[in-house]
Parts: C-alpha cells; sequence; structure tokens
C-alpha cells in the first residue's frame, strides 16, 4: 500500500457537500482536510465543476443563491485542496474503452462516469471515492479502491 493516499473524488461527493448531507459532511470535511494538510492528494475532473451547477435548494425553490454559488466556487478556486484535472484525448480513449468493456459484459457505463475513472486512472489514483456503489465492479479493471470517502480520523461527538 502506497505511503500517500491519491484519492480522485466523483462529482457526487461535491454535491453530497454543497447539498449539505448530514450524514456525509463530516467525512467529505475531514477528506479536504487532509488533502489541505497533504495527507492525501485529491483530484477530480474539471468536468465536476459543471455536474455540480448548482444546489439540491436551489433546484427545488427553482431559485439561484449568492451562497451556494460561493460554497462551490470555494471548491475550485485556487488555494482549494482539491486538484482539477483537464480532459484530454488520451483519457477519451480510455473512457470509450472502459464503455466497450463495460457493453461486452452486459454492463452499463454511463460516458460521465467512464470519464472520471480515466481521470482516475491517469493520475495513478489509489482510490476512488464516490456514492454511486454500481461503479464499485470496475474495481480490478481500473487498479484502484472505488468506494465512498472515509477518513482515519477519530470522530469527535
Amino acid at each position: 500500500m502506497p505511503d500517500k493516499i491519491i484519492a480522485y473524488a466523483d462529482a457526487d461527493v461535491f454535491l453530497s457537500y454543497v447539498n449539505d448531507d448530514p450524514d456525509r459532511v463530516p467525512i467529505i470535511e475531514a477528506v479536504l482536510e487532509d488533502a489541505h494538510q497533504g495527507v492525501l492528494t485529491l483530484y477530480t475532473s474539471e468536468l465536476s465543476i459543471v455536474e455540480v451547477a448548482f444546489a439540491a435548494s436551489e433546484q427545488q425553490k427553482q431559485a439561484l443563491s449568492d451562497e451556494s454559488e460561493q460554497r462551490i466556487d470555494g471548491l475550485w478556486m485556487p488555494g482549494s485542496p482539491v486538484k482539477l484535472i483537464e480532459y484530454y484525448r488520451l483519457i477519451g480513449d480510455d473512457a470509450r474503452g472502459l464503455i466497450r468493456l463495460a457493453a461486452s459484459r452486459g454492463w452499463s457505463l454511463k460516458p460521465i462516469d467512464a470519464i472520471h475513472l480515466a481521470t482516475a486512472r491517469r493520475m495513478e489514483a489509489t482510490e476512488f471515492y464516490g456514492y454511486d456503489g454500481k461503479l464499485a465492479k470496475f474495481t480490478d479493471d481500473v487498479g484502484f479502491k472505488i468506494c465512498e470517502p472515509y477518513t482515519t480520523r477519530p470522530r469527535l461527538i
């Protein structure tokens, strides 16, 4: 096992953070703090910027909020512990290969999920954080652990 975790977070992790999911936010905040302190490296694709466009509360109220937009922007601003990775051709080729692999097994893999998995592989991730349990079946194919975010920090009560 590597000394330092190279983690990749799917956009659904950041959506849970922006939506202030009470079951997920404490762990996500701990992961962000670990990344900020250099305990782990945390990547995501620049596509996450598009996927995390607004909070669920904004969608429900059909009104946008400056507060939500600032929280979202804080994830991507310079100084954020989240390192953004640009999409490029080799990621696309790899993602297409994953989609074809899935089809050959009778599975389904959405293009955006394939891009996230391919980007994580290009960054040599050791772990992939997300809340879509259906992606875990690709663990052996991509070469890293696919799991929900976690922290080894003790939880304070």
